[in-house]
């Protein structure tokens, strides 16, 4: 494919070491487990997601990072059993919350990360991984994946490289290494002998809210990881001359939605 050969896995784990936009922890996620549940619930990029798999009601899915169970209790609804897993307890709490609300019952969870041993999970048909790839080491995640899904797998990862607007970020004075962009999965998955097919699904906005100055300069936190006293107060001018004054919200958000068969 190429004059020379071009080690991609290795190259992500390069850019992944260096960016600025690391992962967060699993304490870190039940703190947000409470404000996830309420915000990514019902949104239409669920039915955007779903509708690009391709399902008839039978399968047994695998949901990797499912959060408050954003993904698993709709696909529930429509598939055989959803397994759910996640390594931060409360999202699982949150998801057993939003499960008992729908009368769901057809959903087991298991308290576990992309790192752990998978071994003890019931096979699946269909694997996904719903904006949840945040990993050290994409190509053995990818292959996880793989060999979970006897059918299928389906993910989403965010395009561009950063969390947070880039106009926002150079407004601010705040200069960032970006994260792997969404194009390593589809090379790495093509060296892998597999065809993944790429869509895109836009949503209103990432982990930056705009409802009220304080969540605007706590989520650009959230996102960086750290904000200097300057940058904060740049951040709220741009709030209130930007996004209030001149009704500018943050830009939508793409995500690459890549899919591949796993049946040979």
């Amino acid at each position: 494919m190429f004059l020379e050969p071009i080690d991609f896995a290795a190259m992500y784990r390069e850019h992944k070491a260096t960016t600025d936009f690391k992962g967060k922890t699993s304490s870190d996620w039940d703190e947000k487990s409470a404000d996830m549940a309420q915000s990514t619930i019902n949104s239409p990029y669920v039915n955007d997601f779903i509708s690009r798999m391709n399902i008839t009601g039978d399968e047994v899915v695998l949901d990797i990072g499912c959060g408050p169970g954003t993904l698993a209790i709709p696909l529930a609804k429509k598939v055989k059993e959803v397994i759910a897993i996640d390594f931060s307890a409360q999202m699982l709490e949150e998801l057993k919350a939003y499960a008992a609300r729908e009368g769901v019952t057809n959903i087991k969870t298991y308290h576990l990360s992309w790192e752990d041993d998978w071994s003890a999970l019931p096979r699946a048909d269909i694997v996904v991984a719903s904006r949840s790839m945040e990993v050290s080491d994409v190509e053995t995640a990818l292959s996880k994946m793989s060999s979970h899904a006897s059918q299928a797998c389906y993910l989403t990862y965010k395009v561009g490289g950063s969390f947070v607007d880039m106009n926002i970020l150079d407004y601010i004075g705040k200069k960032v290494k970006t994260k792997p962009d969404y194009w390593y999965i589809p090379v790495i998955l093509y060296t892998q002998g597999f065809l993944p097919r790429v869509d895109y699904i836009e949503t209103g906005r990432g982990s930056v809210r705009s409802g009220t100055e304080e969540e605007f300069v706590e989520s650009l936190i959230w996102s960086v990881h750290d904000l200097n006293e300057e940058q904060q107060l740049n951040a709220r001018e741009y709030y209130r001359e930007v996004i209030v004054e001149q009704n500018r919200p943050p830009r939508a958000v793409n995500w690459a939605f890549i899919g591949w068969e796993t049946a040979k």
